[in-house]
């Protein structure tokens, strides 16, 4: 039975990305991905990371034949590599899907492009292919993260994104950089692959300038990030398998996630009687669509010391969580399947919220979402992405750059 219901998680995952992708064979946007279901004009490089990851679930699992899925990929690779707009290498965060043009003013983005990078190194390790292989390479050395690295206090320091425009995305009027990671935050998996680039020689002063916030909730003692927001431990780990690996310091960031997990679970609980949504299986402050739109919530502790929620629960939280928290997981999920109409021909919606006397469904699918749920979800039955891209040369010099060792 678990099986079966994730096979179907799984199965309907893919077949979004096969739906909401850009295959018209004369097309510049050709592989590019939407980036949710309510804007059909308007792709996310993101999303396309997770749409090449899907191809290699895909074939393994003869949903799609090897060599529809070898073209989509060598194409989608084309066009990352020829149309996709980008500055130093990295991504704008969202395209026009028919064009691969930029979007408005958005932001070039560095976590947009690392997890498209994580898709391009999966699909360049499962299909062992001259020409995915080439494009592959070419656009990981496009990648100029010199141009994102400063130091700041002693402490070498990523920018966030780029944005030219300084009335642009993040911008707050000023064109140029934006920010930077100097907390931990949904970004560990850059460091790898830094570390397996030709700046590997700055990766691990990288991964050792972020602060390491520990705090505690209850009886889970956890490293946060500021907004303690689920996907933050979440995302890292869809492609990077660290569940035998820690630290020089001894810091397991799979162990983080389940702790992390499981400290949403308790703080939903602790708040069920201000928020009905919430239960032992619906639980996670987590960036999901809502009543009122797309809303970032976060659990306590967190930077600010304030619990922002508005009650709405998002599936996602708990299919990511599967490897970290398999049994509360395959309870929620059983659970949710007994939610009238959030099920939908591409698996649950978005996101789910009991708050009003009126049930509210989301009427939408947020790719980035749906790719999480199929990534964690074949974390669990076959590990068929983690086990390419954990192979891939990148990821093998990345985690011996930066110290990392099997526990």
């Amino acid at each position: 039975m678990e099986n079966k219901t994730l096979e179907n998680i799984q199965k309907t995952a893919f077949q979004f990305f096969q739906d909401f992708t850009n295959f018209d064979e004369q097309s510049s946007g050709y592989g590019l991905t939407l980036d949710h279901t309510n804007n059909l004009e308007s792709a996310s490089i993101a999303a396309t990371g997770f749409m090449l990851s899907s191809l290699i679930i895909g074939v393994k699992h003869q949903y799609i034949s090897h060599e529809k899925a070898l073209h989509q990929a060598r194409k989608t690779l084309f066009t990352l590599y020829h149309h996709a707009d980008h500055k130093y290498g990295f991504y704008a965060h969202f395209f026009d899907i028919q064009t691969g043009q930029r979007r408005g003013k958005c932001e070039y983005s560095t976590i947009d492009t690392a997890l498209a990078l994580c898709g391009i190194i999966a699909v360049d390790s499962f299909f062992e292919d001259q020409e995915i292989s080439r494009l592959a390479h070419l656009i990981l050395d496009r990648v100029d993260w010199g141009e994102f690295i400063f130091e700041r206090d002693n402490k070498k320091l990523l920018r966030m994104s780029y944005n030219p425009n300084k009335d642009g995305a993040y911008a707050l009027g000023k064109a140029g950089f934006i920010h930077q990671w100097d907390m931990f935050a949904e970004q560990l998996m850059m460091y790898v692959i830094i570390g397996g680039s030709t700046y590997h020689q700055q990766a691990y002063e990288l991964y050792q300038g972020f602060e390491r916030d520990k705090r505690q909730y209850g009886q889970y003692e956890y490293f946060i990030s500021p907004g303690n927001t689920l996907f933050n431990y979440q995302f890292p780990l869809a492609w990077l398998d660290l569940k035998n690996y820690q630290d020089e310091q001894g810091i397991c960031w799979f162990d983080n996630a389940k702790i992390a997990t499981l400290a949403h679970q308790k703080c939903s609980l602790d708040y069920q009687k201000t928020f009905k949504t919430f239960s032992t299986y619906f639980f996670g402050f987590n960036a999901s669509d809502t009543p009122l739109g797309y809303r970032v919530f976060s659990a306590l502790p967190n930077k600010l010391n304030e619990l922002k929620t508005d009650g709405t629960v998002a599936p996602f939280s708990m299919i990511g969580s599967l490897p970290f928290t398999p049994n509360e997981s395959m309870l929620s999920i059983d659970k949710m399947l007994e939610i009238k109409n959030l099920w939908g021909t591409y698996g649950f919606y978005d996101a789910f919220n009991f708050e009003s006397d009126q049930p509210w469904i989301s009427n939408r699918y947020i790719a980035i979402d749906k790719g999480l749920e199929m990534l964690m979800v074949n974390a669990v039955l076959t590990q068929d992405v983690q086990n390419a891209f954990m192979k891939h040369m990148i990821i093998v010099k990345g985690l011996k750059t930066l110290h990392f060792m099997k526990k």
